[in-house]
């Protein structure tokens, strides 16, 4: 795992940012931030070097997608206590029938990950014309190869003992064709977590203007 400071000022509030699978800072360079932000990602192997965020005075826990069952995984193994924890069209069981990405679906869109693959998929992510549009500016730097390795790592350590964060709310695209909304919800009941409808589809970032805006929408 890998981990950047997106903004570092001397807040007294900080987010902890859980990307999504294959992604990097480009795809949320247009939120605006008023905290101190900082982004977690390539989930290869979730070992890392955590900072010492004690000095904070709030630690909130922004998640989306892949990013949900990092952020389960990684702050429950940590002495933190966040403020807040929100997931955005993701799960803790990101592999899975009934609660995440149906095992079939999983398996190939593993086999068929190229540059072609990627490229369909960011298709299948985005809701309409005017997004993809605007997302082609903010592509993702990362090679093939590595993304490819990290769909795989996904798949290979999300079957391993779950954490246990709670989440306070978790958005839910209406029309996410990545992680099935209707898992999603199966998740949201079986964990009791309130669940907050979205229009659009996986990628859910251009619904919002803000970092604040995520944690108090």
């Amino acid at each position: 795992m890998r981990i950047e400071w997106l903004n570092k000022k001397g807040s007294d509030r900080v987010i902890v940012f859980f990307h999504g699978w294959g992604m990097d800072a480009a795809g949320v360079s247009h939120l605006q931030i008023e905290d101190d932000v900082l982004m977690c990602y390539d989930y290869r192997s979730l070992d890392f070097a955590f900072p010492d965020l004690g000095y904070y005075r709030c630690i909130y826990v922004v998640a989306w997608s892949m990013g949900v069952w990092a952020a389960d995984r990684v702050i429950s193994r940590l002495e933190m206590k966040p403020e807040r924890c929100v997931a955005l069209n993701g799960t803790t069981r990101p592999v899975d029938d009934e609660y995440g990405i149906p095992v079939k679906i999983y398996e190939l869109t593993e086999k068929g990950m190229n540059e072609r693959g990627r490229e369909k998929f960011f298709l299948r992510m985005l809701d309409g014309a005017d997004e993809c549009r605007k997302f082609s500016g903010q592509k993702p730097n990362r090679g093939i190869e590595e993304v490819c390795e990290e769909l795989c790592r996904i798949r290979e350590l999300c079957s391993g003992v779950k954490g246990k964060l709670n989440w306070d709310k978790s958005y839910i695209s209406e029309k996410d064709s990545v992680f099935p909304a209707q898992n999603q919800l199966n998740w949201c009941k079986k964990e009791g977590i309130p669940a907050v409808s979205l229009p659009g589809g996986h990628y859910p970032f251009y619904r919002f203007r803000s970092w604040r805006e995520i944690l108090e929408k």
